[in-house]
């Protein structure tokens, strides 16, 4: 599962590399151009991966869009391929020149990062498991003539796509950022763009676990969402509006057994793989946004005789903790820690009830991804 690898964009990146050449794109009437730069400061450092909580990036398609307009009924009038030129590490950065020539007022400018790997034509390979696979991005977002036809911003949504499912969520980084801009046709513009991830993810290290455990799950109170707003929502409403159904409840699960224990390594259904320590279990997952009110969190564990289950609190970074908190995007919330620099799994033995969660993206800061 791919807890990405960030996009953490800087504006250090050549703009010529960037946008291509020059040939490609409208000439003629001396009109401005709108230039797209797609950015983030990189700091303060981010979690980032499924497979612990490093900052690497691993955005491999950047699909911009353009609404007329500010409001929710702005439409969308132009959709293309930022051609992203991969970039490998912690810092990436790149400039997009609109190829569209757009008429003179306000506009809402949209960028989406996905995952997918890319097919020979440097197109998301949708055969494969990614938020292009998911959500059906790019196409989701569909340009039209800004009056009658076009996906309206209040419609510009990332959902689910028939037939997939919550693992398809859970393997599917997906990331976003907006800005508004007015524009007059005559001067050049730079409209900078920060993505920042969409989806939350969860994580579970866990050792010492009590004999007999065959199971583990992580638990939420409600079923998991199916839609999220790809542009980013004032903080108390930064959430989808459709559920899955009751079996979504399961946001983890772990299997236990002398194999699994025995076993330094994990392979994550991106292929990869994560060092752990023996006698220990390990599993992660994306998820889209749930609101406060629902998002109380359990583990179970289940043995021959039935389950235990054991409540998790959120520890609020100021000495307290709560059980009721939402699960926001941008947020990777932790049981144990992994990572580089650390490998830390949460001692199950002797733990009656309270397991302690971190929300190790900082509490109240949209960390840049």
């Amino acid at each position: 599962m791919k807890f990405a690898r960030i996009l953490s964009f800087s504006l250090a990146a050549c703009l010529l590399a960037a946008c291509g050449s020059d040939e490609t794109l409208p000439v003629g009437g001396g009109d401005g151009e709108i230039v797209i730069a797609l950015q983030s400061s990189g700091t303060p450092a981010s979690r980032v991966s499924l497979a612990g909580s490093d900052p690497l990036q691993h955005v491999t398609y950047v699909q911009v869009y353009a609404f007329k307009g500010t409001g929710d009924d702005a439409r969308c009038v132009v959709s293309e391929n930022a051609m992203w030129h991969r970039q490998e590490g912690q810092i990436a950065a790149q400039y997009y020149k609109l190829r569209t020539r757009l008429d003179a007022g306000e506009y809402t400018f949209l960028a989406v990062g996905i995952d997918n790997p890319l097919t020979g034509d440097r197109l998301p390979d949708t055969s494969l498991r990614g938020a292009a696979t998911a959500y059906g991005l790019p196409d989701a977002i569909e340009a039209g003539d800004g009056v009658i036809t076009g996906t309206r911003l209040a419609d510009a949504y990332a959902r689910l796509a028939a037939g997939k499912s919550a693992d398809d969520i859970a393997s599917a980084e997906l990331m976003a950022g907006f800005a508004q801009a007015e524009w007059n046709r005559v001067d050049d513009i730079t409209v900078a763009l920060e993505l920042r991830r969409r989806v939350a993810g969860v994580q579970c290290y866990l050792t010492n676990v009590p004999e007999g455990v065959t199971k583990i799950e992580l638990i939420c109170a409600t079923p998991q969402y199916s839609n999220v707003p790809l542009c980013k929502q004032a903080e108390e409403a930064d959430f989808g509006t459709e559920q899955l159904g009751e079996e979504t409840e399961v946001l983890l699960s772990m299997p236990v057994n002398d194999e699994v224990l025995a076993a330094e390594s994990v392979t994550l259904a991106d292929g990869s793989t994560i060092a752990k320590q023996r006698g220990s279990v390990y599993a992660a997952a994306f998820l889209l946004p749930i609101p406060q009110q629902q998002a109380m969190l359990t583990l179970r564990l289940t043995n021959a005789s039935g389950t235990e289950v054991k409540n998790v609190k959120l520890d609020t970074g100021e000495g307290a903790y709560t059980y009721d908190f939402p699960l926001r995007a941008n947020w990777l919330y932790s049981i144990g820690h992994k990572s580089a620099d650390i490998d830390e799994p949460e001692d199950l033995g002797g733990k009656m009830t309270d397991i302690v969660i971190d929300g190790n993206w900082q509490v109240d800061v949209d960390i840049p991804l």
